[in-house]
């Protein structure tokens, strides 16, 4: 036993969380798709590209950010095209979100529903997906008002998400699908996609000194903590970063978790937060 506490604190020595992208794309390159992703259309002269590829260099409305963005235009019969991220791991990953712009034709796409933009996610090579987002319902986009479909103003219709992929936490196989569907509807562009998170490391030049004690600590149990700042929340994650515990008050009861090495991160509502290592008896 002395040996196994021995190792776990050898493993969590200088443990600290910082701040990491682990995907990113603004679509400002030279050739599309970008490194590592891919696509795929059934109707083969309608898939995923620049904007100035798809709408022309004259239809700056699709373009959402810089010189070009991603985007696809509509056709007369029915087309599902993908673009998929390359793959990334939510291993050690704490408050991981999927965050990127949209803008998708109003009448056509949300007030006739002639088509769908989805962004979806998979875990196991692109075998299955679940959908995070759709475009229909989401408040952001509105009709301009001048009754005739076929002028919205795209460019004042851009939307900014940011969707939570804390259920994907120890997933070291991710991928982000962007999947248009669409029968004689409208183009749609996305723009500036990333993954960010908070992860696991072992830099001692991240830690901070904060004015928070955590006690006992070995413990059998009840873990305590004392700070001058309200707490907001408190999760205990496992050696991979997985979340197997939460709470909100100052203190937390881990005596339905196997003995072991485990890191409490504490989150106050004023936006910072402390992680400690701590082992249960």
């Amino acid at each position: 036993m002395k040996k196994l506490l021995l190792s776990l604190s050898l493993l969590f020595i200088g443990a600290s969380l910082e701040a990491q992208t682990l995907l990113s794309e603004n679509f400002e390159g030279t050739t599309f798709p970008p490194t590592g992703w891919t696509r795929s259309s059934t109707v083969t002269s309608r898939p995923w590209d620049f904007t100035p590829v798809v709408f022309g260099t004259g239809a700056s409305s699709f373009v959402i950010a810089g010189t070009k963005s991603a985007g696809i235009n509509y056709i007369a019969q029915a087309n599902t095209a993908n673009l998929v991220s390359p793959s990334f791991s939510l291993v050690g990953a704490a408050s991981p979100s999927l965050n990127f712009k949209a803008v998708v034709g109003y009448s056509y796409m949300i007030a006739l529903d002639a088509g769908n933009l989805l962004a979806q996610i998979s875990t196991n090579g692109g075998t299955t997906w679940t959908t995070l987002w759709t475009e229909d319902g989401e408040a952001g986009f509105m009709d301009d008002g001048d009754g005739n479909d076929n002028t919205d103003l795209y460019n004042q219709n851009i939307v900014s998400k940011q969707i939570s992929l804390t259920p994907y936490i120890g997933q070291a196989n991710v991928q982000i699908r962007f999947q248009y569907t669409g029968n004689d509807a409208d183009g749609v562009s996305i723009d500036d996609v990333t993954v960010t998170a908070t992860t696991l490391s072992t830099n001692e030049a991240g830690k901070k000194l904060k004015a928070t004690n955590i006690y006992p600590n070995p413990t059998k149990g009840e873990i305590n903590i004392k700070t001058d700042k309200k707490i907001k929340s408190s999760t205990i994650l496992d050696f991979s970063g997985k979340s197997v515990l939460k709470s909100t008050s100052d203190r937390v009861d881990i005596s339905s978790l196997p003995k072991g090495g485990y890191l409490l991160q504490v989150e106050f509502s004023d936006g910072t937060t402390t992680s400690e290592k701590v082992i249960k008896e």
